[in-house]
């Protein structure tokens, strides 16, 4: 039987999810556990040639962390070698086959992932949707929901005449933000004291192309994003998640983004947002139909002292709901957990 060390060490094996890994464990965990005494490292996987008799050699003994995906090389090794390893934890932000499209690629997605589920001693998930999903294929599924990143602003910028509606979902969100063009090409007519920022670059949707005021920037990385994050300032922000959506196995992250922004989120009235938000008091939810996303718009355009109590009301919701101090607790916990195999 291998013998683990005392001293705790977790090593994440990364494949190209940098923000994932960020979000759930370096930013919020790393630095105090390295001064607890715990060992935490990086190995990106993708920029180092494989050699499995170095890899089980650094591996050995540790605690790892595998985030969204893992080469077929690694996988192997890591099936080999099940018993030299310390805990392995598996943390998924939403279902690999859902990304991919073609009967092929869903083939080979769901196999690694089911090989990666099959390794795993916890499954460690990031919205109640996917480990409900999750539940049946493997004994032990944690929630680890979202921290805050960062600092929340001072809200002085909603004293400005002119705001600021934003959405700043990735290409993924497509078909949700069309889904809302005539109502921000109504708005826009309606008030000329607002701007419409995307984050879709050359990508625009040609439906959102003539929207009046309308800013289209270049998507972001994760690092640039978040430096972005705490500068810009936006009044309101939009959630859209509509019936047919890919990503309803999303965590309630956007609802941090838009308050670390400053803004008041309008939200679509679904998981993961229906259990978080308090309509009305800090953010709106809605429906599906247009009518309700712009009557929404409206309410928080028109009567701006309203829209700024419910600002404040999402940011003391934030520090409540994305408190560190829970993500931190949550993987000091497992550095000391004996792996269940």
């Amino acid at each position: 039987m291998t013998a683990f060390p005392t001293t705790p060490r977790w090593i994440v094996l990364s494949d190209d999810a940098l923000a994932l890994e960020d979000i759930y464990f370096f930013l919020p965990a790393m630095g105090a556990l390295r001064k607890e005494g715990t060992r935490v490292e990086r190995f990106e996987t993708r920029r180092w040639k494989f050699s499995p008799r170095l890899a089980q050699a650094r591996l050995g003994g540790a605690c790892l962390l595998i985030a969204r995906t893992l080469g077929e090389e690694w996988i192997e090794m890591l099936e080999a070698h099940r018993e030299q390893h310390g805990r392995i934890c598996y943390l998924l932000d939403h279902d690999l086959v859902t990304v991919h499209p073609h009967e092929e690629s869903e083939r080979q997605a769901r196999e690694l992932q089911q090989r990666l589920l099959t390794l795993a001693d916890e499954v460690v998930v990031v919205s109640e949707q996917l480990q409900n999903a999750l539940a049946g294929l493997h004994p032990k599924v944690s929630l680890l929901t979202p921290p805050l990143t960062g600092a929340l602003p001072d809200l002085c910028h909603l004293d400005s005449q002119d705001w600021c509606i934003g959405f700043h979902g990735t290409l993924a969100h497509r078909d949700d933000i069309v889904a809302l063009a005539p109502v921000l090409r109504d708005i826009q007519t309606r008030h000329d004291d607002t701007e419409v920022e995307l984050m879709m670059g050359r990508h625009l949707p040609l439906a959102l192309s003539d929207i009046p005021r309308l800013k289209s920037m270049e998507a972001l990385g994760w690092e640039a994003f978040q430096d972005y994050c705490s500068r810009r300032r936006i009044a309101i922000g939009l959630a859209p998640l509509m019936a047919d959506s890919v990503n309803h196995d999303m965590s309630w992250r956007r609802f941090l983004d838009i308050t670390r922004m400053g803004g008041v989120g309008i939200y679509s009235r679904r998981a993961p947002y229906h259990e978080l938000i308090e309509d009305g008091v800090d953010g709106l939810l809605v429906g599906d139909d247009p009518a309700e996303w712009l009557a929404a718009l409206e309410r928080l355009l028109s009567d701006r002292d309203a829209t700024r109590a419910m600002a404040h009301n999402a940011q003391h919701k934030a520090h409540e709901v994305g408190d560190p101090l829970r993500v931190l607790d949550f993987w000091r916990a497992r550095s000391t957990m004996a792996p269940t195999r």
